[in-house]
C-alpha cells in the first residue's frame, strides 16, 4: 500500500478491517470490508499491504476479480500471471471437482525471537491431491542457508514436507533465532552499541567549605571505571536486555577504594572533625568505597579565634592586635599546643598564673605566656596589669670615724665624711645599693698606745701560765 496507500484506504468501497478470520491463507496483512452474502453470490472488497500474497486455491463457481485502487497480479495455473490496475477486470472460470479431495500444503519460516513469520514461505494453493508438491526439502535448506548469511540460525521443523499433495492441509514451519553475540570494550566490532552501554566512569568529590559555602580550596576528585559486557542481537543490532552474555558492570583494578583526600592548611581557620556526611577529618579523610554512582562530601572549616591581651576587668588592651591561633600542621582540626602570646606595650605586667584561664602559663621574665586553647573557635584572654608610675625618693649618708681609748675616752676629734645621696624609685636604689668612703689614717701618738697596751696583755698572760 505504500505507493498507492492513500487510494487504497480511501476507495469508495471501504477499506474494511484486517482480515484475521482467513489470515492463515495468506502471506501478509490484508483487509476485509463484505459488501454482499447471499446463497449464490458473495461480494467483498479486499485490500492487500505491499507484498501481500493470497495462497494458491480454488473455487466452486466462478471467481470475478475487479482492481478499483492500487496495483496487484492475479495468475491461475498454468497461464502466465496478470498485472491489475484500476478498472482492469479478471474472471476465473475453473471450478473445483466435487469428487476429488484438495489440499493446500504451506512452508513457514518463523523468526522465534521476534515471534513472527518471516518472508519467503511458500504455499501449493488448494490443489487435487495427489498432485506434486512443487517445494522440496532442497529449497528449504536453500532458505535456511539464506537466512543464516542475514544472522539467523536454525532451530527446528515443525512437520514434514510431503511430495504430494495429501488429503488434509499441512502446514511445514521452519523455526528460526537470532543470532547472539558478546560485545565489551575490547570488542573490535561494537556493532553500534552506544559506548556509554559499556563503560562508565564515577568521580569521588571533596570540597572545602566555610559554613557559609565559600569556597577555601579546590575541590579534590577522584574518578573510577567501570565497564561490562553486553548481548547484541546480530539481526537488529540493538542490545538484548539481560543477554545470555550480559555480565554485572565490574570495577576496572584491584583496589576497590578510593585514596584518602588530603586536608589543606587554611591559614585562619580551623577544619571541624567530621565532614557533612561525617568522615573523620585530621589531614586526611579517608578514602570511600567505590560504587557505581557520584559521591561527594564537604570538609568545613570553622574561623579562627586567637589570643587576647587583656586588664583584669577583661578589656582588651589598646594597641595590642588578637594574635590568631596557629594551625597544628598534622591535624588540621586542631591547633598547636603552647602558642606564644603577643607582646604588650611597655608598663604591663603578666598577672600570675592563679588569675589566668585555664591553658595559660605566664613566664614573668618575659612578660609573655604559653598557652594551649581549650577551643581553637574562642579567643583566649591572657591577663595584664598596668604598672603604677614608680615613686622616688632620695636618701643622704655620712661616715663618722671615731678615736676613743678602751674605756671609751675620746682621744682626739672625730673623722666625718659627707654628701653621697642614694636615689630611690619604689624603694629601691637605682643608682646602686653601697658606697665606699675614703680611708681614714689613724694617728702615730694612737697606734703606740695601742701597741703598749697589747705587750702588758701578752706579759701577764705569759705570768700566768707559768
Amino acid at each position: 500500500m505504500a505507493k498507492n496507500e492513500e487510494e487504497v484506504k480511501n476507495s469508495s468501497f471501504g477499506f474494511g478491517e484486517p482480515n484475521t478470520a482467513y489470515a492463515k491463507y495468506f502471506t501478509g496483512e490484508s483487509y476485509l470490508n463484505p459488501l454482499a452474502n447471499k446463497a449464490n453470490c458473495s461480494i467483498s472488497n479486499v485490500s492487500f499491504e505491499p507484498g501481500c500474497i493470497n495462497h494458491w486455491h480454488m473455487h466452486t463457481v466462478p471467481q470475478t476479480l475487479v482492481c478499483v485502487a492500487g496495483e496487484g497480479w492475479v495468475q491461475e495455473e498454468g497461464k502466465p500471471a496478470h498485472k491489475m490496475t484500476p478498472g482492469d477486470v479478471y474472471v476465473v472460470y475453473k471450478a473445483k471437482n466435487p469428487d476429488v479431495q484438495q489440499a493446500t500444503v504451506t512452508v513457514i519460516y518463523h523468526d522465534d525471537t521476534d515471534d513472527k513469520n518471516l518472508p519467503g514461505g511458500w504455499t501449493s494453493g488448494e490443489q487435487d491431491e495427489g498432485t506434486p508438491v512443487k517445494y522440496t526439502q532442497d529449497d528449504i535448506n536453500k532458505a535456511i542457508e539464506g537466512w543464516k548469511k542475514k544472522h539467523y540460525h536454525y532451530v527446528r521443523t515443525d512437520g514434514t514436507l510431503p511430495t504430494t499433495i495429501p488429503a488434509q492441509d499441512t502446514t511445514v514451519t521452519v523455526h528460526l533465532a537470532h543470532n547472539m553475540i558478546p560485545v565489551n570494550p575490547n570488542t573490535p566490532d561494537k556493532h553500534g552499541v552506544n559506548p556509554d552501554q559499556l563503560t562508565e566512569t564515577f568521580t569521588s568529590t571533596l570540597h572545602y567549605q566555610t559554613k557559609e559555602g565559600k569556597q577555601l580550596a579546590p575541590d579534590a576528585v577522584q574518578s573510577s571505571n567501570w565497564i561490562r559486557q553486553v548481548t547484541v542481537d546480530e539481526v537488529t543490532n540493538k542490545v538484548v536486555p539481560d543477554g545470555e552474555y550480559t555480565t554485572k558492570w565490574q570495577l576496572v583494578g584491584n583496589d576497590d577504594r578510593y585514596n584518602n583526600f588530603n586536608v589543606p592548611v587554611e591559614i585562619g581557620y580551623v577544619a571541624e572533625k567530621t565532614t557533612k556526611d561525617g568522615a573523620p577529618v585530621t589531614n586526611i579523610v579517608p578514602g570511600q568505597i567505590k560504587v557505581q554512582r557520584n559521591l561527594e562530601d564537604t570538609v568545613i572549616y570553622d574561623k579562627l579565634a586567637g589570643i587576647i591581651p587583656v586588664d583584669p576587668e577583661g578589656t582588651p588592651i589598646p594597641g595590642v592586635p588578637k594574635t590568631p591561633y596557629k594551625n597544628d600542621p598534622d591535624n588540621q582540626t586542631k591547633v598547636e599546643l603552647n602558642q606564644d602570646s603577643p607582646q604588650v606595650p611597655t608598663g604591663w605586667t603578666i598577672e600570675p598564673k592563679d588569675k589566668q584561664p585555664e591553658g595559660v602559663t605566664p613566664d614573668p621574665e618575659t612578660n609573655t605566656v604559653k598557652l594551649t586553647p581549650q577551643n581553637s573557635t574562642e579567643p583566649t584572654k591572657v591577663v595584664y596589669k598596668k604598672n603604677t608610675p614608680p615613686t622616688e625618693s632620695e636618701v643622704k649618708t655620712s661616715q663618722t670615724v671615731n678615736f676613743v681609748d678602751e674605756e671609751g675616752k675620746k682621744l682626739q676629734p672625730s673623722n666625718v665624711q659627707n654628701g653621697f645621696v642614694f636615689n630611690l624609685k619604689d624603694g629601691k636604689p637605682i643608682n646602686g645599693d653601697s658606697h665606699t668612703y675614703n680611708n681614714v689614717d689613724v694617728p702615730k701618738a694612737m697606734l703606740q698606745i695601742r701597741m703598749a697596751l697589747l705587750l702588758i696583755i701578752m706579759v701577764h698572760m705569759y705570768q700566768g701560765k707559768r
